[in-house]
């Protein structure tokens, strides 16, 4: 520590206050990731641990203008944050999982906000208003670490994931919403009319704003990417990824919407383009660096003194929040009629006070006052719940047999253990992995089982998943485009990987990352217009079904048959 209080009470102009401050924090995170990774604990909590010492050591006072550096990259850190949250966030998940996003999503949102807001109102004396949009922001859980925990424990095809993963996409909408109307609702006016207008004043806006982005991603930046990725340079590409999201972000910024809004929406317009594998491949390693950055802004932010002499209410606050969110998801769990064990799961998998959180409390201060002390422990809970969520999940699973004797709770066990899926799949090879189960999907299934080729398939509509998995055979529920998805359906192994449904778009984004983990597989793709079987030759799909010239061949060959035509060898036609 000694050599870094040297370093920061250094001469300015011996190096730039901010590059001593990243100096700083990047030696402090790493000197605590290592003892964390050490004894295999959560890394996150480690950054927001690793915050919180450098906030109250000392050392950033020997660090001119600390405080501004740190504020600028955090704020840089949320506004790439929340564009890589838009690029992974699946609209087509969440048409499949709307009645669990819905139903279970804001089920849990209403207790959490009423429990949280009305507790803070009586507890703190808090406006009302602002009690139930902290309690809104408390009830926002992790969706990576959620999702994380149930592929670490081999559950990620069950009706717990599925449930952790609708209501985590349902609270990612949330989530903008408060972005979008927290300026609205705690602006200088008092006048419930002058609020009313410019909550509507600021949907007209988002209209508008939703309207353009939706113009330029749909004409715009498939010009823009097509040109860039044709002169194959990586370094172009990733700087025409942040120069979208910063633009769109400030488009949002110029019709007086958050920026945070706009860097979330431009995501969700490039997710739905055919390089959004590309785009989010470019991303990924900076989402970890932006993460790292912000939990330990958020640490910088509390102060140990006046956390300390408050222990005993925030261990007391601590035990009240995970016990709400856990009950409430139990509650939505009840109503979406989960299997006890997997309804406890995810309903511990969602305990966590999420990342969201600690975008919005800071985003909320800016536009009204907050208690610091409620401040503080939000931080706190969120940074050490998330790292807590493993721990939560094996003594869940641990105590599922007592707890599943409780009245309301004990429901019919799944007919297959996803253990036991895991178990079969592991080790399969020469395997056909068929994404779709509809007609096309379902008469290749049935063909190559005939000739006892083993399949895997892969699926978004979880009836026909169950009843796939009741009837013995290996299938998934999810999207092919997600890695985890990948690995579960053994792409490394497989000989044959078949689309099965008219739309290229999976095809097209997931194909270099299936040929970059198995050169060999074989790759069969649909197409239903002529301009979708050029845009899948071009990406390298050689193995193209034109559903319409198929079509148009069978109704030619028919119609020969009627009227007796027989084609000869040298191409004339005969008629009888």
């Amino acid at each position: 520590m000694m050599f870094l209080s040297v370093l920061a009470s250094a001469e300015p102009n011996a190096a730039p206050p901010f590059f001593t401050l990243l100096t700083v924090v990047f030696m402090g995170i790493i000197a605590i990731a290592l003892v964390l990774a050490h004894f295999r604990q959560s890394l996150m909590a480690g950054y927001f641990i690793c915050g919180v010492i450098l906030a109250n050591c000392g050392i950033l006072d020997h660090i001119p203008n600390s405080d501004v550096s740190i504020q600028a990259l955090s704020e840089v850190g949320i506004i790439l944050l929340m564009f890589t949250l838009g690029l992974e966030f699946s609209l087509d998940e969440l048409k499949h999982l709307r009645k669990t996003a819905l139903l279970g999503g804001g089920l849990q949102m209403f207790l959490c906000t009423a429990v949280f807001g009305l507790g803070l109102h009586y507890v703190t004396g808090m406006d009302i208003s602002h009690s139930l949009t902290v309690g809104a922001i408390m009830g926002l859980s992790s969706t990576a670490v959620a999702l994380k925990s149930f592929q670490e424990f081999g559950l990620s095809g069950t009706s717990g994931a599925r449930m952790a993963l609708g209501i985590a996409l349902f609270q990612d909408i949330a989530a903008i919403m408060l972005v979008a109307i927290m300026p609205q609702i705690f602006g200088t006016s008092r006048d419930s009319w002058e609020t009313a207008f410019n909550i509507g004043a600021a949907v007209l806006r988002g209209v508008i704003f939703l309207a353009a982005a939706w113009l330029i991603g749909r004409y715009l930046l498939p010009r823009i990417m097509l040109a860039v990725a044709r002169t194959k340079s990586r370094e172009l590409f990733t700087l025409m990824v942040f120069a979208i999201c910063s633009g769109i972000a400030m488009l949002a910024s110029l019709l007086g919407l958050s920026i945070e809004l706009g860097a979330f929406t431009a995501g969700l317009f490039v997710s739905g383009s055919y390089y959004s594998h590309r785009v989010l491949s470019e991303v990924l390693p900076f989402k970890d660096l932006f993460l790292t950055i912000f939990f330990v802004s958020a640490g910088l932010l509390i102060d140990i003194n006046d956390l300390w002499e408050h222990i005993g209410n925030v261990v007391v606050f601590a035990t009240f929040v995970l016990a709400v969110k856990f009950v409430a998801c139990l509650v939505a769990a009840h109503f979406l009629k989960i299997p006890g064990r997997m309804g406890i799961m995810a309903s511990t998998a969602l305990t966590n006070v999420g990342e969201f959180s600690l975008v919005l409390i800071p985003f909320m201060q800016e536009i009204t006052p907050i208690p610091a002390l409620v401040t503080a422990n939000v931080y706190a809970i969120a940074a050490v719940s998330m790292g807590m969520t493993p721990l939560l999940m094996k003594a869940a699973r641990r105590l599922t047999p007592l707890l599943v004797r409780i009245p309301g709770l004990k429901m019919k066990n799944e007919r297959m253990s996803v253990e036991n899926l895991i178990t079969r799949v592991s080790g399969i090879k020469d395997h056909a992995v068929i994404c779709g189960y509809g007609p096309v999907g379902r008469r290749m299934h049935e063909s190559l089982g005939r000739y006892g080729i083993p399949c895997i398939i892969i699926d978004l509509n979880a009836d026909t998943v169950k009843s796939l998995l009741n009837g013995g055979h290996l299938a998934f529920l999810g999207d092919i485009q997600h890695q985890i998805t990948m690995e579960l359906a053994s792409i490394r192994t497989a000989r044959l990987i078949a689309f099965t449904f008219p739309d290229p778009n999976p095809a097209l984004s997931t194909y270099m990352q299936i040929k970059n983990a198995n050169p060999d597989i074989t790759v069969i793709a649909r197409a239903k217009f002529r301009s979708e079987v050029a845009s899948l030759h071009h990406a390298g799909v050689v193995n193209v079904i034109h559903d319409e010239e198929e079509t148009g061949a069978a109704a030619v060959r028919l119609a020969k048959l009627s009227f007796d035509i027989i084609e000869t060898g040298n191409g004339a036609p005969l008629s009888h």
